[in-house]
């Protein structure tokens, strides 16, 4: 009787903001990109990498827009040991929901090296039970299915802040819970339930999954 929590990355476990701004900042110099405000690099958690890199740089190669994306990988792994953190209440949230025989998971729409360098850095590692990377060709929607079908829970429930984490949710017919303190509020619209933080996290999972 497997029940599946799973999370969505930066904005939802992570404070992204406080090392990606400054790494994308530095990769975007690197190849010569305009300027953007803190406002427009935010934007793009949660995307593809790749969706943000042509959307940053454009008219380039796609072998200058995997570059740039080792570039900010780069960066950020020089950044994030200096600058990382939490939401309020997830590391407790995660805790609990395993006292409680709930699995976790991190589907996110990133390399599972950028993964395992988010959850260690935030001393999460051991609290996440599975991981799904995105994978070539794919979208959120297929990676969450991915994940399901090769964990098979009974029942499950997608914890996100972006649009991309709802329309998986929406598509693979499980629940979504919107953090209300990531990034992009108003995409959370139309969410079946909401949280204002990680404190609020394992009522809202019993109350939608049992």
């Amino acid at each position: 009787m497997k029940k599946l929590v799973i999370f969505d990355l930066d904005g939802t476990l992570n404070v992204t903001a406080l090392y990606s701004i400054p790494a994308q900042r530095k990769a975007i110099r690197e190849f010569g990109g305009p300027e953007y405000s803190d406002q427009v690099l935010q934007s793009c958690l949660g995307r593809r990498p790749i969706d943000y890199a042509r959307e940053f740089l454009p008219g380039r190669s796609e072998e200058d827009y995997q570059l740039y994306l080792q570039r900010e990988l780069y960066w950020e792994s020089i950044f994030m040991p200096m600058h990382h953190d939490s939401f309020p209440g997830i590391p407790q949230a995660l805790q609990q929901l395993r006292d409680n025989g709930y699995q976790t998971a991190v589907c996110s729409n990133s390399s599972i090296q950028y993964i395992t360098m988010v959850l260690k850095n935030l001393g999460l590692w051991e609290l996440i039970d599975h991981i799904q990377p995105l994978l070539p060709g794919m979208t959120k929607v297929d990676t969450l299915g991915k994940l399901l079908a090769e964990q098979s829970p009974c029942q499950g429930v997608m914890v996100g802040d972006r649009i991309y984490d709802k329309e998986a949710a929406r598509q693979n017919h499980i629940p979504f819970i919107g953090c209300l303190y990531g990034y992009c509020p108003e995409e959370r619209e139309g969410a079946d339930g909401v949280i204002q933080s990680g404190d609020e996290l394992l009522s809202e999972v019993q109350r939608l999954i049992g």
